[in-house]
């Protein structure tokens, strides 16, 4: 528990409004109680709840009601203490309970140092500033359960036992005030407990009876109010199931009779049942909605925020995925927009042909009639097997032009020309309509990925999501036992996935400390994952995951060819949503800026593919076909380890890349890969390799310009073994400086060397 010094920063709310009421009426009851150190302790409670301003006037504003000196000793406490809560405020500091404490004795001094009679004079007044400051701090709690906090969760240990003393002291105070036979002890408590029935249940107007009893008995001596309560909170708890008119109505005849048979106010008469009579009017004339509104917000408030975030973070994860499949998708249709809607055979584009000659070539010819009339048939064959030679070879010569036709046509050459033009629209066109049917192909892949991965979130979404209780509430209470003031807490886990939602006082964020109470309530290490803003401004949600098993440390070390400024080689160290680390090295065939852009491009498509939830296969197999559907002759060598960083597992997925190296307690283990590099056959088979890692294992991926300076893969382990030292990119940089000197320090391809090691 430590005081907050922002005080000065809370706004006027409905809530702080009914604080300051309470305070009020306290500090009016209590100020001739204890000289006055009770209400003390209520201005400290209310200093660290409420505006301190406003606290300090009501608090000397009451102190004037029981003359000068309580005046006196009030400004001086009040003083001590403003100076303190000032200094604090300004240093944005918070004030420490043992602190506090010392504050709360200094600012007691001069009421032990002035204004005493006699050693029994002195004595009571240490007294009474030690019940003070006591009360001073159950104040607190209270005030922090009630009016911060609020009543909407279950208070921890501490503050429920400051309460039911809050509750015995505030009686005990009220008690002692009367005018004549109305007694104020009798307008308080039938209030209290039908207020307490109807919002907050049975058990809690049972105890509110009970601490009220004792509170009157330690000021009365007797029993007579001790034995009311009790009475009348059994009275409102079977009445008020009915109604709550006729509960009130209970309690006003429980008072009648025991004042007519046992004579609870003495004597019976009017005045002495004017209180309860008064008590049970005003219940009664409060609306309902007032009472529904109350019930509602304390026990149906706790999880306003925590429902939301849980739902909502549920609600961003798959959205989060879906923006990815939407991206993969855009890439697509900018990849194969010139999809054709159809195809037309070669016989088709043959009489296509000869339409389009007979229409731009014959159209002004003087023979037209003849030809296309009287020998028709003839024409038409002989424009046919022109056509299909142009078809056929991609255009065609004087060579094929039948003879009967050359021996009657005077526009040859003319025809020739048409033929080839329209040849090699039709052949532009043909290959258009190959390219779209592999981008069909592709597309269909793509739709079963698509596929998959929706029937993974059905899955994912048909695991129903459980929630501890239990651990909700030792996390709440152990929470603000560190003092950490926290509202709700939700944790969840769907299938593997542990998600811990905490919704905490914005001013008691302790990123360290939230960690460590929930890793201790968990038994399992997490970590703060984002911090955000609720509809309130005074809470805030914690969104904690449970942290990796395995942490990944990675150095990379690269030279380009010589004579190049670029390197072909393009790596990338990628972390996903779902735990995944994605160590890849691309090698782009060639060197310079064309193989660093293809390579860089194969890079992102993976990437890509792997964020989105893809399986290997379905990426690597899309990826290829994408490449060779380019035309553009890109190759590309693929060396990549998909690590799992909860369970160690790995993949390592090779492409025409060079064998990689795998240090585990000081043994070296090479990973051999057979397959083709990317972009050279339609169809191709990944070379994959599952291994488990561990804390401390190194790994090693290195482009084939460095591999190539080692005579075979058993030197490049060697000298990967000899090696010392334990940080990823001094191991990288050494081993590039050892392939550098194996071929004279001149490379002759581009070179690259990625470590890393699993922590």
């Amino acid at each position: 528990m430590k005081i907050k010094t922002d005080g000065l920063k809370r706004k006027l709310t409905a809530k702080t409004i009914l604080l300051y009421v309470l305070y009020a009426a306290l500090t009016v009851c209590s100020g001739g109680v204890m000289g006055g150190n009770l209400t003390f302790g209520l201005f400290v409670g209310a200093v660290y709840s409420a505006n301190p301003v406003i606290a300090v006037i009501i608090y000397l504003g009451s102190s004037v009601v029981y003359g000068w000196m309580s005046l006196l000793h009030a400004g001086v406490k009040a003083a001590v203490l403003m100076l303190v809560v000032a200094i604090y405020h300004f240093a944005k500091r918070k004030i420490g309970k043992m602190m506090l404490l010392l504050y709360l004795v200094a600012a007691n001094i001069f009421y032990l140092a002035y204004g005493f009679t006699d050693y029994f004079d002195l004595f009571d007044k240490f007294l009474f500033a030690a019940c003070g400051i006591a009360f001073a701090y159950v104040s607190i709690y209270t005030f922090r359960a009630v009016f911060v906090r609020g009543l909407n969760y279950r208070p921890a240990l501490d503050e429920t036992v400051c309460i039911g003393l809050f509750t015995v002291v505030s009686a005990y105070c009220i008690s002692q005030i009367s005018f004549g036979q109305f007694q104020l002890i009798y307008f308080v408590a039938p209030f209290a407990l039908l207020f307490s029935e109807v919002c907050f249940g049975d058990r809690v107007s049972l105890c509110a009876a009970i601490l009220i009893g004792i509170g009157n008995v330690f000021a009365a001596g007797d029993f007579g109010c001790c034995v009311y309560c009790a009475v009348a909170a059994l009275t409102a708890v079977t009445l008020c199931r009915v109604s709550r008119y006729l509960g009130a109505l209970g309690v006003l005849l429980v008072d009648v009779l025991m004042s007519y048979f046992l004579q609870l106010h003495g004597t019976f008469n009017a005045v002495g049942v004017a209180p309860t009579f008064a008590s049970a009017l005003v219940f009664v004339v409060i609306p309902n909605r007032v009472f529904t509104y109350i019930h509602d917000y304390c026990s149906g408030n706790a999880e306003r925020y925590i429902t939301k975030t849980v739902v909502q973070k549920m609600g961003d994860a798959v959205s989060r995925r879906l923006v990815r499949l939407s991206d993969i998708f855009l890439s697509m249709k900018n990849a194969f927009f010139t999809m054709s809607a159809g195809t037309v055979s070669p016989e088709e584009a043959q009489r296509a042909i000869v339409k389009q000659c007979s229409e731009s070539v014959c159209r002004d010819c003087e023979s037209r009639v003849k030809c296309w009339r009287q020998n028709l048939t003839q024409t038409e064959q002989n424009l046919l097997q022109l056509g299909a030679c142009a078809v056929k070879r991609g255009r065609c010569t004087i060579l094929d032009v039948p003879q009967s036709l050359s021996v009657r046509c005077d526009k040859v050459s003319g025809l020739l020309s048409e033929v080839n033009a329209q040849a090699q629209v039709y052949r532009s066109y043909k290959e258009r309509a190959e390219t779209a049917d592999n981008g069909k192909i592709l597309l269909g892949e793509q739709m079963g990925g698509v596929s998959e991965l929706l029937m993974q979130l059905a899955n994912e979404t048909k695991n129903r999501a459980t929630c501890d209780r239990a651990k909700e509430q030792e996390l709440i209470e152990k929470l603000v036992f560190h003092n950490v003031l926290c509202n709700g807490a939700a944790i969840t886990q769907q299938k593997d996935i542990v998600t811990i939602v905490l919704t905490v006082s914005s001013k008691d964020v302790d990123r360290e400390t939230i960690e460590k109470v929930v890793s201790s309530v968990l038994k399992q290490s997490v970590a703060v994952e984002r911090i955000e803003q609720t509809e309130s401004e005074v809470w805030v949600n914690v969104l904690l995951v449970v942290k990796p098993r395995y942490n990944v440390t990675f150095g990379v070390s690269s030279v380009p060819k010589m004579g190049n400024d670029v390197s072909g080689d393009t790596h990338s160290v990628t972390r996903t949503d779902n735990g995944k680390c994605i160590i890849a090295l691309c090698d782009g065939m060639g060197n310079g800026t064309k193989a660093e852009t293809m390579s860089a491009t194969s890079i992102s498509l993976v990437e890509s593919f792997y964020r989105a939830g893809f399986d290997n296969d379905t990426i690597l197999s899309c990826v290829n076909k994408l490449l060779v559907g380019s035309g553009n002759e890109i190759f590309c060598a693929v060396d990549m380890v998909v690590l799992d960083l909860y369970n160690g597992l790995a993949d390592f997925i090779k492409l025409g890349a060079s064998s990689g190296l795998v240090r585990t307690n000081g043994k070296v283990e090479i990973v051999n890969g057979s397959s083709l590099p990317l972009g050279i056959l339609e169809e191709m088979t990944p070379s994959v390799t599952k291994k488990a890692l561990m804390g401390g294992d190194t790994v090693v991926l290195m482009s084939d310009g460095v591999a190539d300076c080692f005579a075979d893969p058993n030197a490049l382990a060697r000298a990967f073994a000899e090696v010392a030292l334990n940080v990823p990119q001094s191991v990288a940089e050494v081993l590039l400086g050892k392939a550098l000197k194996m071929c004279n320090g001149k490379p002759t391809d581009d070179m690259t060397v990625i470590v890393a090691k699993i922590a």
